[in-house]
């Protein structure tokens, strides 16, 4: 019986240290970062005196090629509508007894003008605290595209495509995020500036649209540089951490 319990108790210890200090192993997929931001556009610049502004979105998904280091190759696609017209007939619709009413279109008259821009590039970012403070550099293409709705929902004709055109575009940024410190993948929210530089682009506002009778469309686009200065709110998904590398 004194033999058993010796051995029991040598035989604890062995299994205890295995349980507490096996480590996780690291993985490529830990080093993957995801953001997703709304944003308001202001127009600098030239694009300042045919447009007023806008709002939209942005997607991020970077990855860190060292782990646990400030690098972090960085990619984005952003959707502007920095120009809207919209004219189109609603009315409500109930069911019989006058109940569960909704709104409904039963006309379209209305012109949209959207920028989007997908770039990639470098970020550093701080990997520890609170507070981390992160700047980028981006270079890639934007994408102008305007669209007018016209006439009945239900045809297929309804819509119209106006205007498309791209060019180079880069764009500067800083922020900083608020962190959750914790171990596995971190998260947090982010706030940053962004300034959005296309230096010769060929686009298309609401002013440069012309409806004729024959429900036909002249245009008249404007060419110039189309900066922006967005101003960003969003979440960050960030890097797996292990607990051992606090």
């Amino acid at each position: 019986m004194r033999v058993l319990r010796i051995a029991l108790f040598l035989a604890l210890p062995q299994t205890a240290d295995a349980q507490v200090f096996k480590l996780r192993e690291p993985r490529m997929r830990d080093q993957w970062v995801f953001g997703l931001s709304g944003f308001g556009g202001l127009p600098v610049g030239d694009f300042k005196q045919h447009e007023d502004g806008g709002g939209g979105m942005e997607l991020t998904v970077g990855f860190q090629p060292f782990r646990r280091q400030p690098l972090v190759v960085r990619g984005n696609a952003a959707f502007l509508l920095y120009g809207r017209y919209n004219r189109d007939g609603t009315r409500d619709v109930c069911d019989i007894f006058g109940n569960n009413c909704q709104t409904q279109t039963v006309w379209y008259n209305s012109r949209y003008h959207n920028m989007s821009v997908f770039q990639i590039g470098p970020e550093f970012m701080a990997t520890d605290g609170k507070w981390r403070p992160f700047a980028f550099a981006l270079a890639g293409m934007t994408h102008f595209s305007s669209w007018a709705n016209y006439g009945d929902p239900n045809s297929s004709g309804s819509s119209t495509g106006l205007y498309s055109s791209h060019n180079f575009s880069s764009a500067y940024g800083a922020g900083v995020r608020m962190v959750k410190q914790a171990f596995g993948r971190e998260s947090g929210f982010e706030m940053a500036l962004r300034f959005t530089r296309n230096p010769r682009s060929t686009y298309l506002t609401d002013r440069g649209v012309f409806r004729r009778s024959d429900g036909s469309y002249d245009i008249a686009p404007e060419t110039s540089a189309a900066n922006v200065l967005g101003i960003h709110l969003g979440v960050w998904l960030g890097p797996f951490i292990n607990w051992n590398e606090r």
